[in-house]
């Protein structure tokens, strides 16, 4: 998969991430709607404190510091993805993997810069809320690492 082709890919999910939030931030932030009831329910928030760890911990890390943390993570998936460009041929698989990835991880930071936070709308009763942008960090992740644990197309010995 060419690069061009990750690139749209990725845009192509930021635009749908970022366009869902403007229409619940728009018309329905109020909204508690049972999905799977009692353990699933769509009702937003604004997660203020920039990030699951901080949220969760108590950290008290700002805004500044969370923005930093993102674009040191976005050049090093950037990296990655040269390194890994270099290894092996990115395959169909891999290159959504890194589109996901990288979506997952610029909508993050256009939440920290353009939304003061994250509009989260997905409550797990009991846990936590997310968004979209949580399941592309999550997803990406995921199938990066089950790639590299079955060996996908010689990915774990040739990396």
């Amino acid at each position: 998969m060419s690069r061009k082709s990750i690139c749209f890919y990725a845009a192509l999910l930021i635009m749908i991430e970022q366009g869902i939030k403007l229409i619940i931030n728009s018309r329905y932030l109020h909204a508690n709607i049972p999905i799977m009831e009692p353990w699933l329910y769509f009702r937003p928030l604004f997660n203020r404190d920039y990030s699951w760890l901080n949220s969760m911990l108590q950290l008290g890390m700002g805004k500044t510091l969370h923005i930093i943390i993102v674009i040191i993570a976005l050049i090093l998936l950037f990296l990655l993805y040269n390194y890994v460009e270099k290894k092996v041929e990115i395959t169909p698989l891999l290159g959504i993997a890194f589109a996901i990835f990288f979506a997952g991880a610029f909508c993050s930071l256009i939440d920290k810069i353009f939304w003061d936070g994250s509009l989260d709308y997905i409550l797990v009763r009991g846990f936590f809320t997310f968004d979209l942008k949580d399941v592309f960090l999550n997803v990406g992740i995921g199938l990066f690492l089950i790639m590299l644990i079955i060996d996908h197309q010689g990915m774990r010995t040739k990396l």
